[in-house]
């Protein structure tokens, strides 16, 4: 999603609309998490001074796997963030806070992505109450017992059966 600034660069009070869709494909590698379409992207960039700010709201759908029964999920992304954008990175205390770009455009997909990945948890559950799979045969235990017993103690911990 490439935006052109030029209207905005240096007019200070200057505001953009932006409205898109990027491909979030690649903004989750290695989370389980995938994006069948991509994701929706609206908002403005508003120069002030030598700086632009944008805002943004982001919405999405992703399909990952239950952390304890892996039952596939569907669900949804929304969320809200800020950046500052600037040309000139010499006039900037933190550095780590600002994207630095050059030229009249700026491509609004690596800063979505960056986002995204902030936004997302390590881990997702079907229901707080997921009974998740038993660790001897594997059965999903949210649609009932499996049969397996439970007396077998972990010969790590049978001396601490005896101890009062």
């Amino acid at each position: 999603m490439i935006c052109d600034l030029s209207t905005v660069l240096n007019n200070d009070g200057a505001c953009l609309t932006i409205s898109g869709t990027v491909d979030a494909g690649n903004a989750a590698d290695g989370l389980g998490v995938t994006f069948s379409n991509g994701v929706c992207v609206t908002g403005e960039i508003v120069c002030r001074s030598d700086v632009l700010e944008l805002s943004a709201h982001v919405e999405g759908t992703f399909h990952t796997n239950c952390a304890r029964c892996l039952k596939e999920l569907e669900l949804p992304l929304s969320f809200d963030f800020t950046e500052t954008l600037t040309q000139n990175s010499e006039e900037i205390d933190d550095k780590d806070s600002v994207i630095v770009f050059s030229g009249t455009t700026v491509d609004l997909s690596e800063i979505v992505s960056s986002n995204i990945l902030l936004n997302l948890s390590y881990k997702y559950l079907c229901s707080e109450d997921c009974r998740g799979l038993c660790p001897k045969c594997g059965a999903d235990l949210n649609d009932g017992p499996c049969g397996c017993e439970d007396d077998e103690i972990d010969p790590r911990w049978e001396k601490l059966k005896n101890f009062k």
